[in-house]
């Protein structure tokens, strides 16, 4: 195993990792959520399925301080993850679930 490969294996690893935990979080989201906070996690998921498929599909190699980057975002979004476990949170929305008729 070549030293270029362990970069590239972090990369792709975190690359998945913030391509599902996006997922995740759009899958919480509706209209009461903040467009920001929707924009941000579809753009989010979408460059890192794109990352993936540079590194499958165009043999991307990336060096050491974007497999740290994509790394420290992926345990961003993990670390975050108990903030989502109820739902979207109350400050990413623009009304309750309850003024806005839902019943979540």
């Amino acid at each position: 195993m070549t030293a270029a490969i362990i970069p590239t294996l972090l990369f792709l690893a975190a690359c998945l990792v913030l391509a599902y935990t996006g997922f995740c979080r759009l899958v919480r989201t509706d209209a009461r959520t903040v467009l920001c906070i929707r924009s941000v996690f579809w753009l989010l998921t979408a460059v890192a399925l794109v990352a993936v498929a540079e590194v499958v599909v165009w043999a991307y190699q990336p060096g050491w301080p974007a497999a740290l980057l994509a790394g420290a975002f992926a345990g961003v979004q993990v670390a975050t993850s108990i903030l989502w476990r109820d739902g979207v949170p109350v400050d990413y929305q623009t009304a309750p679930a309850e003024l806005a008729g839902g019943a979540d």
